[in-house]
């Protein structure tokens, strides 16, 4: 039925009314010369008639229920997914969905780093000993020369600092000479404080730099993570293919006209 209709029997119906109905002393409505069949005057709650009173021209196309609406994510780019877990590992399993195979290469890097870690602080501190046990038994000056590798190495191969030059001056290299007076000096009690002396240090160095092997797995963990992170996508975009189409979302109801059910509404939207 259209509005026009529906208008038109509306004001049909209150021109009836106006001429069919008159209000009578005690406040009732009555018919025109009949007092015996009266109608009730609606009462008002608010002035506001009741509800059930009115039909809302809203409600003639309704549906029965919420309509229930199933989404979908839209795809994943490899790419990115790449870009992510070379930077983080894991982190690009976290963008493709797939935190539970990402989350070890989290815990890879932080076991990594916590080895890398450990192999700093230990390696300095025999490198520290070595160090205090030269002052000691040698009266080596530590203080200044932290950086100077060199020294240190040069201490662990010679008896004293006499030693040392003489060698330096035999084979012209003048300008690898060590003077004393500016606190380059040293001079072992015995060959076996030397020897145990060298051994510390080449502990310390070794262990130091095995730090580059740690290095080496960081990078490769970086590597194998933005890898397998384009996989995880891939796998994510292919369940989102057998999901249904991704980036779309349906909903379903039904269309009323007053109390008779006239068809069923479909809705698919594209998300973008």
């Amino acid at each position: 039925m259209t509005f026009q209709k529906i208008a038109v029997m509306v004001f049909a119906v209150l021109m009836f009314s106006g001429s069919a109905f008159s209000q009578g002393s005690g406040g009732d409505f009555r018919l025109k010369g009949d007092s015996k069949n009266s109608i009730t005057k609606p009462t008002l709650k608010n002035n506001v008639f009741p509800q059930k009173n009115f039909l809302s021209l809203a409600d003639t196309v309704e549906p029965v229920d919420k309509p229930k609406t199933k989404s979908f994510g839209s795809k994943k780019s490899p790419g990115l997914a790449f870009i992510y877990g070379l930077l983080v590992p894991g982190m690009g399993h976290v963008y493709a969905d797939r935190f539970k195979s990402g989350k070890y290469f989290m815990i890879s890097e932080a076991a990594i780093w916590l080895t890398y870690a450990a192999f700093s602080i230990y390696g300095n501190w025999l490198l520290d000993d070595a160090y205090d046990y030269a002052s000691v038994h040698a009266g080596v000056t530590v203080s200044g020369k932290e950086r100077d590798d060199k020294f240190f190495v040069d201490i662990g191969n010679y008896s004293n600092v006499d030693e040392y030059n003489n060698e330096m001056l035999r084979f012209g290299e003048y300008d690898k000479l060590y003077y004393p007076e500016l606190g380059y000096g040293f001079r072992w009690n015995s060959d076996e404080e030397r020897r145990l002396y060298r051994s510390d240090k080449l502990a310390a160095d070794r262990t130091l730099t095995d730090r580059l092997f740690v290095v080496g797995a960081v990078l490769i963990n970086h590597l194998v993570s933005g890898i397998s992170a384009v996989f995880a996508a891939n796998g994510y975009n292919d369940d989102l293919k057998q999901k249904g189409s991704g980036g779309f979302s349906l909903s379903a109801g039904v269309q009323k006209h007053f109390n008779r059910i006239d068809g069923i509404k479909l809705n698919l939207i594209k998300q973008f």
